[in-house]
């Protein structure tokens, strides 16, 4: 097999979405959620490192909106553009709405990005699975 150039990479829609149904917004009322980019996880991620370190008042603004960001940055139109700008997931929109509604689509948001206990569960799929290939490092 040949090896990718960096156009094919480019040109590759390697994220998963699914159509999640949200009946506290109305009736037949859905929202579709994206995996993560890597650039929104890192984001995301890097927040969390920060909300581990030394200042508690970054923990606790960080890890206050956490499932908002994970929500918002995962929340895609019908042509796969994110409805919440970063500016918007930052004033709060996501904040002002059901608890348990962001709570279950940001459960979903992480199963679709394999984070927390669903990359775990991944991990433990592949625990058995042997490295084949040679790898170099720089």
């Amino acid at each position: 097999m040949a090896l990718l150039t960096k156009a094919q990479i480019n040109s590759v829609v390697d994220r998963k979405w699914e159509d999640v149904p949200v009946p506290e917004w109305g009736e037949g009322a859905m929202v579709r959620l994206m995996e993560l980019t890597a650039a929104d996880r890192g984001y995301i991620e890097a927040g969390s490192v920060v909300a581990n370190g030394q200042n508690p008042e970054l923990k606790v603004e960080s890890l206050k909106v956490y499932r908002e960001k994970l929500v918002g940055m995962a929340m895609v139109d019908e042509k796969f553009e994110r409805l919440y700008s970063n500016k918007e997931i930052a004033a709060g929109e996501l904040g002002k709405k059901s608890g348990a509604v962001i709570e279950r689509l940001a459960a979903k948001v992480q199963e679709l990005s394999r984070m927390g206990r669903f990359a775990v569960k991944e991990a433990e799929g592949n625990s058995g699975a042997a490295q084949s290939g040679s790898s170099v490092s720089d």
